[in-house]
């Protein structure tokens, strides 16, 4: 008589990651639709850190771009502007909210935004790595 291994069985497997799938499908519909109801038509949200000085004290404040599916700005009031960020950090509270980012609705994805610098400009900080 053989044993059977500590492997789980294909089906099992197949369970977990179709659970998953519908787990990140249903959160990727709900940010998506909960977007929709604070700024219609917005498919993106750019999040850009920047340090201001009003009053003497440097404070971090984020700049929210609401855009469309085409890339043209969504006219939103301010208080939509907000809720949408409050939405993403709420969602993405481990997110690295220090740096530029960018929310995509269409697949429910958080990036980080850099720009990268073409090198033949010759205007990248980073000192050239060579291998």
């Amino acid at each position: 008589m053989q044993t059977q291994g500590t492997r789980p069985l294909r089906a099992v497997e197949a369970f977990r990651g179709a659970r998953a799938y519908r787990r990140q499908t249903a959160f990727r519909d709900d940010l998506a639709a909960q977007l929709h109801a604070i700024a219609p038509g917005a498919a993106r949200v750019h999040l850009t850190p920047v340090m201001t000085d009003v009053d003497g004290t440097p404070r971090r404040q984020t700049l929210v771009h609401l855009v469309d599916a085409v890339g043209y700005t969504v006219q939103a009031p301010l208080g939509a502007h907000r809720a949408a960020r409050r939405l993403l950090v709420e969602a993405f509270p481990s997110a690295e909210w220090d740096k530029p980012l960018i929310f995509n609705a269409a697949c429910g994805v958080l990036v980080i935004n850099v720009p990268d610098v073409p090198a033949e400009l010759g205007i990248d900080t980073a000192p050239a790595v060579t291998a």
